[in-house]
This record gives structure tokens, C-alpha cells and sequence, in this order.
């Protein structure tokens, strides 16, 4: 009997559908083949042979044209494994929909009980014991700094004076990228050109000084001042490699100059530099101003993915978008009204607004108690850091924080602000940070499995170009919670990649686009503690 069908519907048989256990067992073979640049091109499903021998002499009779390379997996009818690969655990939900017993699709191997943070807290033996105290973190905070890999800023200890004349010239020097789309169409090199000049034509002189001031928006860093979204494919308007980074509302910024119309000015956060839109950023009288602002007694912290103020008048306070990891000062003497409402069952906040001038004031706003917010950072716990990835989960993916959104490192990185962390920006720097970190990438499969069993929830796992928060093990895999842009599909393995833009719960077994699986990539594991 030969049954030749894609590798998933195959696994998904000799895993799902129970068989009969015979006194001398039968065998069950799946010959899978490989292109050159690692996909899987089809599989072929054979329960006739009588031997491993045998069958390895009759693998190569089956391969289609392209094939560069074969395996051979096989299961005993009792669904012991003799050799189960990590491709067939993810693809053997390819036949269905997977578990939606919560009216929700989810990624192979994810039931619907995980999907919620008790689940996993449940399997540990003392989830809320404190991790790191705030002088720890604080303390960890300056190593970062300290260490010039993570290509972190100390805001308040850049050098007060630069060369404007010069900073320019050099950010107006650079190279078109090749192979952008505006709308569907290439970009012409004259909108390129109306960039540069835009830089060159700043007014800066040889010798300026810095200036300082807050987010009073989310908004987007992004490498060069322009106002559109430049993608890589004409049919993608939804990803420009080109945004470096989110500013969050209230984010200390320093400015160094603004462009020749005033639209974008260049500027560093604590993790990244880049051009943000001028409007976005109120202006501070000076450094003393600055620091008094950003360093308050007392601050809330929204720990909820995205929290927004109520409707009102004031353009400044109306539905303003607040997201995970914004912190903003706290009143507590104030009992007149805010915003012409009584302030029962909320918090009164400062807001940063910015003056037609573009200087910077305080508005005082309120958030209601019943919203995702924090008096102070949260305990760095193990529950604490769980149930903060699960509030993100089903959230779209945004490159760079494009579109209101996060990207793998910034998901991982906000999460961790919520307890007064300041991780690097992205997923090399952040391999770099001064704690616990361990070089998996010359580790076998069951290596990296033994390290998973000693690791927390929370632990950042990296392999290159993505990068995911560590969850646990169930039943043999290991699952991880994280802000994925592309993968193979389960249903489709031999069609290419999909794209679940999505903060998704899945599990190691995931497959890349070169048909290796994620737990096969990984290179990096960072436990901050």
C-alpha cells in the first residue's frame, strides 16, 4: 500500500488515528524530501515494507525532480516512534483548524486551557517569589549602559554640544534603498533625493547644544524623515524596514536638529536613534526641566498592551493611545475636578502636551481604576512577567512598532519595562545584556531541551532575526509566547511561509521558511536575573 500525500497529513495519521497493536508490529515509513534552499517539496506515505533495509534501498525510487535531500522517518503501529522528527510534531495538525473550542484558531499543539498565563504558573513550584528587587534592577540598568554591545544611551551624560553642520551632512549622505514600494509603485529616486535635501537644508551651525523633550504621542522612530510607509513588496503596505523603533508617550528624548520644514527631528530615546515627527515631541526649557519631569516620586505604569484615556474635549486627553511599559507621574493631592469630571475610581496622571510654540506642559488627565496600570513597577516574578506575554496574545505585529504595534525585540523589551527594566532595542544588542546568557548554537536538539527544563518563564530564547519569551514544557514541547511575522504553514508546509503578524502561543516545533525547525535555530537563551 502506497499512500503518497504532504508530510503533515501523513504525521497527523500515524499520531492522530489509533491502530491496532499486532503481535509482531508493522511498520509505518514517511519518506520526506527537500530542495536545495531546505523546503520540503513532497512526502511520500508507505506501509508495505518489510524492513529499515528495505526501505532505505527504495527512499531514493520516490524523490521528486529538485529533491537535494531525503529522510526517512518511520513509527511502530503501537505510535511508539522509532525516530519522530520535530517537522512532523508541527505539521501533524496540518488536516484541521487545530483546537477551537474558544471559538479561536491557535498554532499546532495549542489547546485552548494555554492559552491562559494560570495554566502555565499552575506547573511552577513558587511563581511569585521576587526575582530581582528595584536596586537590582536599577543596578542591572547601569551594567546595560555600561556595556557598549547593547548599544544603549545614557541620556543625561551625552555630550551637551555637537557639530550640527556635520551631523547633517552625514545623515544627508546616504545611498537610496534599493527596492521600495510607495503605494504600490517603486519609489522614484527623486523622492530619495527630497529626503536629503530636506537634511542637508536644516538650519544647524558647526556648534549647537542639545536640546530635551518628551513623547507627548506614541509615534515611530524611523532611519531617514519621511512621512509614508516604504515597503518591500507592492502588495505589503503593512512592513518598512526602515521604522527603527516605537517612542512611547512620555518617553525622555534628547533632540539635536530638526530638518529644513520642520516636520522631523533627529533624535536618540534611551535604546535607539533616529527621525521622529516634530509634532510628536514638546520641547523642555532646558536640561533641568527635563530631568525633574522624568524622574517623579511617584508614577503609574500601564502593564496592559494598549490602554486608552477616555473621550473628551481636549484634543490632548481625547481616547489618547497609552501602550505596555508607559509610565507617567501620579497625583495623589489633587480633588477638584480634571478635565471637567470628578476624579472617583480613577487615577490622575500627568499628560505631556506640547504648546503651539512646541514647549513642553503638564495636563493633568485621569485613568479609570478598571484599566491595565500599575502604582509603581510591577514585582519581577515569575507569574507577574507570564501573565504580561498572555496580555498581548492575538495582537498584531508591527516592524519597528509600525502601525501601534510591536515587533518581536520591542514585545519582549516593553514587557520587561514594566518592571523598570531598560532592555536594549533589538535581538542582538539584547543578547548582550550583563545577566545570565548561554551560547546554545553548538548544543544538540536534546541539549537545548535539557537547558528549556531548567529555564524560567520569561527567558529570552533568540535564534538570528527573531526572538521569543520562554513559557515552559508540556507534554514534551516547548512553547513560547511571541510577536511572529512569518513561518511555515502547517497546512501548506511545501507552499512557503505565511505571515501571522501576530503575538501567537506556539511551540518549538515551528518550522522556518528553510524547513528546520525553531528549537533547530536556536542560538541564544538570556535569563535576566
Amino acid at each position: 500500500m502506497r499512500i503518497k500525500r504532504l508530510i503533515a497529513a501523513i504525521a497527523a495519521a500515524a499520531i492522530i488515528v489509533p491502530l491496532p497493536v499486532h503481535a509482531e508490529a508493522d511498520l509505518f515509513y514517511i519518506c520526506a524530501y527537500y530542495g536545495e534552499d531546505g523546503n520540503l517539496i513532497d512526502a511520500v506515505g508507505i506501509s508495505d515494507a518489510a524492513s529499515d533495509d528495505e526501505m532505505k534501498n527504495r527512499l531514493d525510487a520516490y524523490a521528486p525532480v529538485g529533491t537535494s535531500e531525503a529522510r526517512l522517518f518511520r513509527w511502530d503501529t503501537d505510535l511508539a516512534p522509532v525516530e519522530v522528527p520535530l517537522e512532523s510534531n508541527y505539521l501533524s495538525g496540518a488536516d484541521s483548524v487545530g483546537d477551537i473550542s474558544d471559538g479561536t484558531i491557535k498554532a499546532p499543539n495549542v489547546i485552548a486551557e494555554m492559552c491562559v498565563s494560570s495554566f502555565w504558573t499552575a506547573k511552577r513550584s513558587d511563581p511569585d517569589s521576587i526575582i530581582m528587587n528595584g536596586n537590582e534592577i536599577a543596578a542591572l540598568n547601569r551594567k546595560i549602559l555600561d556595556t557598549p554591545a547593547t548599544n544603549t544611551n545614557d541620556l543625561s551624560a551625552i555630550d551637551e554640544t555637537y557639530n550640527g553642520r556635520s551631523m547633517a551632512d552625514s545623515a544627508a549622505a546616504f545611498e537610496s534603498p534599493p527596492g521600495l514600494y510607495l503605494n504600490g509603485n517603486p519609489v522614484p529616486e527623486s523622492y530619495y533625493q527630497a529626503v536629503r535635501d530636506n537634511i542637508k537644508n536644516a538650519p544647524v551651525t558647526a556648534n549647537m547644544r542639545l536640546k530635551y523633550g518628551f513623547a507627548v504621542n506614541r509615534t515611530e522612530m524611523k532611519a531617514y524623515p519621511y512621512p509614508d510607509y516604504l515597503s518591500d513588496d507592492p502588495n505589503d503596505p503593512e512592513w518598512d524596514d526602515l521604522v527603527s523603533s516605537a517612542i512611547l508617550v512620555n518617553e525622555p528624548l534628547v533632540i539635536y536638529f530638526t530638518t529644513a520644514d520642520g516636520k522631523f527631528s533627529f533624535v536618540k530615546s534611551a535604546c535607539c536613534s533616529g527621525w521622529a515627527p516634530t509634532e510628536d515631541i514638546a520641547f523642555c526649557a532646558d536640561k533641568t526641566e527635563w530631568e525633574k519631569a522624568r524622574s517623579p516620586e511617584q508614577f503609574l505604569v500601564v502593564t496592559d498592551q494598549k490602554v486608552y484615556l477616555e473621550p473628551s474635549s481636549d484634543a490632548d486627553l481625547n481616547e489618547k493611545l497609552l501602550t505596555m511599559g508607559t509610565s507617567l507621574e501620579l497625583v495623589t493631592d489633587h480633588n477638584d475636578k480634571v478635565a471637567n469630571r470628578l476624579p472617583w475610581n480613577n487615577y490622575i496622571v500627568k499628560i505631556p502636551a506640547r504648546r503651539e510654540d512646541g514647549s513642553f506642559y503638564q495636563k493633568l488627565a485621569m485613568i479609570p481604576l478598571n484599566r491595565g496600570v500599575n502604582v509603581g513597577y510591577l514585582p519581577y516574578s515569575e507569574s507577574n512577567i507570564t501573565d504580561l506575554a498572555f496580555k498581548s496574545l492575538g495582537n498584531r505585529y508591527g516592524w519597528g512598532g509600525m502601525m501601534n504595534s510591536q515587533d518581536c525585540s520591542s514585545f519582549v523589551r516593553e514587557i520587561y519595562k514594566c518592571f523598570g527594566f531598560e532592555l536594549p532595542r533589538n535581538t542582538t544588542w539584547q543578547s548582550e545584556i550583563p545577566a545570565d546568557v548561554t551560547d546554545m548554537s553548538a548544543m544538540t536538539n536534546d541539549q537545548k531541551k535539557a537547558l528549556l527544563d531548567t529555564l524560567p518563564p520569561g527567558a529570552i530564547l533568540i535564534f538570528p532575526g527573531h526572538e521569543m519569551l520562554y513559557i515552559g514544557e508540556d507534554n514534551g514541547f516547548y512553547y513560547t509566547v511571541n510577536d511572529v511575522s512569518s513561518l511555515v504553514s502547517p497546512a501548506d508546509p511545501a507552499g512557503g511561509v505565511i505571515r501571522p503578524r501576530s503575538v501567537v502561543l506556539n511551540d518549538l516545533s515551528t518550522l522556518r521558511a528553510n524547513g528546520t525547525t525553531w528549537l533547530d535555530n536556536l542560538t541564544t537563551a538570556v535569563v535576566i536575573k
